[in-house]
């Protein structure tokens, strides 16, 4: 028998059902039906007939040749190909232009029958232009109706959307030339369809209005999510750009374990702060102040989640004033402390930012800063470039200490804290010394050293720039190339991953060109021309290297705990003097042996929950200047560097950008990326198993 207080417990129970039921009900009728995370729409190319087009036609400009006519012989269905005007003309005689395009017209359609569209696959050219290329070929559509369109790729089982076409720009019946896809520069081949926009084309399971997402991967390793934020800015694209020198995107997590993303609108410089929801299925954003448009290029969080951020302006005053701004705000976006940094040559020594790297970390009260710049002439009347590791106070925002070059010619860097609450980091120098070099620092000293060097490129005539004569470098020197004993080699051939405080040592894992031997000192094999791929690398180092013997661009065994291959080696510097180099305890975690078929790109590291560490980077094909991205992957490895899982492919929907750090929250590595085209922020969520 049920008393009155069971009815209304009951009745209260049953009402709550009921109103949980209606609610979903009407989120159904609304088309936001939430789906099996796994069942992601699935999109794929069907070819119906192919032609080769000779890439004859040419688009309307002043310029010779470009008369604007398209030729039968270079149409598909509704697609054709038009050269475009160069310099002075439309080139089509295959010198100075490639020809013969392979198209396939077809249909892409949806794994669940709800949509079917004309679409193109098209391959690179057969034939490459006999001279250089100068006439760029590219699509155009003969659009049947004025109205507003989408351009989309097929991009395995992911469809991208490329650009919008206005309807003002359209003539129903002409052909529309799409500038922006130029199909001259295709490595293998590219599916284009055309949607119109009052059709929203999405794989992923709708959340709600402004969020969709899903499972896009599931590896013996970890499952793949990716979460997208509609917003009405322009987010950097890993995709379309994914070598872009600075930093784009700064995870932070803030003191309740939400995930923070500190990003900037890549057209009007707004910078935003965004909360997610705690299952990442929701989004706030604010902006943060930035008064003078600059650019965003560092940023990092304290314990009460209150924000730090530098911007850097294109050109400040001549003094050296008003190029940097520190800010500090609280997690709504509300200024708190803004400081103009001294940058004149006799303070930080900052004439030009321009592309390069700049990282912060708090600790304590304290903010670290390492930076990148182009300096004020120097008194040969030059302006150098090197980086600098800075302290500053986090509630005054002043500088208490500048330590200093870190390198010469800096070209990357990255900063952590470890245990001590010291700063530990590392940078990537050509010069001064030419390495990866790892820095600690506190409040009062630096200490510094190489823990890995590599190859150098010498001069190709026994006469340097500097009109100075040099010996013939007969060890390096072959019969198809001469080498003499100088050099004013920049490249690196290498790429900082991360580093990272184990029990016993710090980690330190980067993208080097090993050789056949897994040699890194080979200087017969320096510049673009050689075939050696980058591949990852791994190292231990003592916590208290400061301590031990070596210097310069001699890595002693003293300082190292790994385990790897050793060699010895050096290189003649602009001045024809020798400069002794040494590696030591280098571990290769691949073996890519061929650029022009396997090359790692973009690492990135993670300290898991589970005490070891997560490798994430892409795998591209280089072919001179030419580089064509594969796939993404994964390994795990312990803090010995041994693998534990071997590489595991995680497929196209986890892009990277070149210096862009990950997130760890819990058993969640996270990394940020955007759709240009779609103003789509998004989250890429790997769930380790």
């Amino acid at each position: 028998m049920i008393n009155n207080r069971s009815f209304l417990r009951y009745l209260v129970l049953f009402l709550f059902i009921w109103s949980v039921d209606f609610a979903s009900a009407l989120c159904y009728s609304n088309g936001y039906a939430p789906k099996n995370s796994f069942d992601l729409r699935k999109f794929s190319f069907t070819a119906k007939d192919s032609k080769m087009l000779p890439g004859l036609s040419t688009e309307k400009n002043s310029g010779y040749n470009c008369s604007g006519i398209i030729k039968d012989e270079d149409k598909i269905g509704k697609m054709a190909i038009v050269a475009l005007f160069y310099q002075n003309g439309c080139y089509t005689d295959g010198q100075y232009n490639h020809r013969n395009y392979k198209v396939e017209w077809g249909k892409v359609s949806d794994s669940e029958n709800e949509y079917s569209f004309d679409a193109y696959r098209i391959n690179e050219p057969v034939n490459k232009a006999t001279k250089f290329l100068a006439s760029s070929h590219c699509l155009a559509y003969q659009f049947d109706k004025k109205q507003d369109y989408n351009l989309y790729e097929l991009e395995g089982e992911k469809i991208n959307k490329v650009l919008e076409i206005d309807a003002n720009d359209i003539t129903p019946g002409e052909y529309f030339l799409i500038t922006e896809v130029k199909i001259s520069s295709f490595s293998g081949g590219k599916i284009y369809f055309v949607v119109p926009a009052n059709i929203t084309l999405s794989i992923y399971n709708q959340y709600s209005n402004t969020v969709e997402g899903g499972m896009v991967k599931q590896t013996p390793l970890a499952n793949v999510y990716k979460y997208r934020y509609q917003t009405n800015n322009i987010p950097y694209d890993n995709e379309l750009s994914n070598n872009a020198n600075t930093r784009q995107y700064f995870l932070l997590d803030d003191r309740e374990n939400h995930v923070g993303l500190i990003w900037q609108d890549k057209e009007n410089q707004t910078i935003n702060y965004s909360l997610f929801g705690s299952d990442l299925k929701s989004e706030n954003s604010v902006k943060l102040p930035n008064s003078n448009n600059a650019q965003l290029v560092a940023a990092t969080i304290d314990d009460a989640s209150n924000l730090y951020y530098l911007t850097v302006k294109e050109k400040g005053k001549s003094d050296g004033t008003d190029l940097v701004t520190i800010h500090k705000t609280n997690s709504s976006g509300s200024l708190i402390k803004k400081s103009l940094p001294e940058t004149s040559k006799s303070g930080l020594n900052i004439f030009h930012f321009g592309n390069y790297m700049a990282d912060m970390q708090y600790i304590n009260g304290k903010i670290g800063l390492f930076i990148a710049r182009t300096m004020f002439a120097s008194s040969d009347g030059l302006n150098h470039q090197g980086g600098i590791a800075v302290l500053f106070d986090a509630n005054t925002l002043e500088v208490l200490r500048n330590f200093g070059q870190t390198s010469g010619h800096s070209f990357d860097n990255y900063l952590t804290k470890n245990a001590d609450n010291e700063f530990i980091g590392i940078d990537l120098g050509d010069n001064y010394p030419r390495g990866i070099n790892l820095h600690k620092f506190s409040d009062s000293q630096i200490h510094s050293r190489v823990i890995y060097t590599f190859k150098t490129e010498h001069g190709s005539s026994a006469k340097s720039p500097a009109g100075a004569t040099y010996p013939f470098y007969s060890e390096i020197s072959s019969s198809g190339k001469k080498y003499y004993k100088w050099s004013n080699d920049n490249a690196t051939y290498s790429t900082l991953g991360a580093i990272i405080e184990e029990d016993d040592g710090y980690v330190v894992v980067f993208t080097g060109e090993p050789d056949p031997n897994g040699k890194s000192i080979n200087n017969s094999r320096a510049g673009n021309a050689s075939t050696d791929p980058r591949n990852i690398g791994f190292i231990k180092v003592l916590k208290d290297f400061e301590t031990k013997s070596g210097g310069g661009n001699v890595v002693t065994d003293d300082i190292i705990l790994s385990k790897g291959i050793s060699e010895s080696g050096g290189f003649y510097t602009f001045g024809g003097r020798w400069s002794e180099q040494r590696n030591t305890g280098v571990q290769w975690l691949t073996s890519y042996r061929d650029k022009s078929i396997a090359s790692a790109a973009n690492l990135k590291a993670a300290k898991l929950s589970d005490g070891n560490i997560l490798l994430i980077w892409e795998k591209y094909a280089i072919d001179g200047y030419n580089y064509k991205y594969l796939s993404t992957y994964t390994m795990k490895i312990d803090k010995d560097g041994k693998d534990l899982s071997g590489a595991i492919d995680i497929g196209n929907h986890v892009r990277l950008n070149r210096r862009d750090e990950p997130l760890v929250i819990g058993n969640k590595v996270i990394l940020a990326s955007g759709s240009k085209a779609e103003k789509k922020l998004e989250l890429l969520v790997l769930e380790m198993k």
